[in-house]
């Protein structure tokens, strides 16, 4: 054997321990990560039971879920696992160094966004969610779906009443049938500068002909008509009423004056469908009674279609 041949032999023999060590090391660190993993996720304690599925805590500190026969149904990688219904497992995760609670389902998929700080129990199953980013309350009923699609400032939920608040509203509800019965509204619109009237329905009659979104419209033309009436500029008159309403309604004025509050309103029902909005300016050189009539138009919203404005002098 050459000298060569006993030199390429040697080197062949260092490359293969060389190439085994390498494997032994790797072998040993996969085993040892893996059962550093495997201890992390075994079951510590069961914390709590929702029917067949069980709440477990696992030794990293996590929570996870059990099914009926002790197998791993939801992996222990949430925060905390708040509740299990039929169709969602309510759970909390770090989203961007914060807590958030959401929705999985069994695969681990997202159907409640993670954008809750707080989600709590109410009577009759309902949940109440806190929005994280500007604390804003969603109802949810026991099946996680909204009961009403929006958010409001606050919600309150005893005894089948709800109440419903905004900044300038508030509803309240009956909760004791599907869909809830409108039981009374409060609503705030701005007349002018400082002045702002405060008016409520409690007619069941007509809240029962009316919704939340009709009130809001009404609330909202009260308040625009009003300042297009001092300010003598009807440009954004379209977007409250139809064209054949115009000449009647930019005909109408607001007399100057040192106005200090509004007393004396109601809401009243002319025929199927139109209602008189009434209230009285109270103020310096005279007291100004003010009708403004609203109706459904042919997309069922409502609008503005007639005003009457006298002082106490003209009646």
């Amino acid at each position: 054997m050459s000298s060569q041949t006993k030199f390429l032999l040697s080197m062949l023999f260092i490359v293969v321990i060389v190439l085994c060590v390498i494997l032994t090391r790797f072998y040993f660190d996969v085993t040892k990560n893996t059962e550093s993993s495997v201890q992390n996720n075994r079951v510590q304690e069961i914390v709590r039971k929702f029917g067949e599925r069980q709440v477990f805590e696992s030794e990293n500190g996590n929570y996870g879920v059990l099914d009926k026969d002790g197998t791993v149904l939801i992996e222990p990688d949430w925060l905390n696992i708040l509740t299990i219904t039929e169709n969602l497992i309510l759970v909390s995760d770090h989203i961007n160094a914060e807590e958030l609670i959401g929705g999985i389902d069994e695969e681990e998929n997202v159907i409640l966004p993670f954008v809750f700080n707080s989600m709590k129990k109410l009577e009759d199953g309902y949940w109440l969610g806190t929005v994280a980013e500007d604390g804003r309350k969603i109802l949810y009923n026991r099946n996680f779906q909204p009961v009403f699609p929006e958010a409001f400032d606050e919600i309150q939920y005893q005894a089948h009443h709800l109440t419903l608040k905004n900044q300038t509203e508030c509803f309240d509800y009956e909760y004791t049938e599907n869909p809830p019965i409108f039981r009374r509204a409060e609503l705030s619109c701005n007349i002018s500068g400082n002045i702002w009237l405060n008016w409520k329905i409690a007619n069941q009659v007509y809240l029962s002909e009316l919704s939340k979104e009709d009130l809001r419209q009404i609330n909202k033309i009260v308040s625009a008509y009003l300042q297009m009436l001092k300010t003598n500029d009807f440009q954004n008159l379209e977007n409250m009423t139809s064209e054949e309403y115009y000449p009647a309604l930019i005909q109408q004025s607001l007399p100057e004056g040192n106005y200090k509050r509004t007393e004396h309103f109601s809401f009243s029902r002319r025929e199927s469908g139109a209602y008189d909005f009434a209230f009285c300016l109270n103020g310096k050189p005279e007291k100004l009674n003010i009708h403004l009539y609203f109706r459904r138009n042919a997309e069922k919203h409502m609008i503005l279609t007639a005003a009457d404005i006298r002082s106490n002098a003209e009646e």
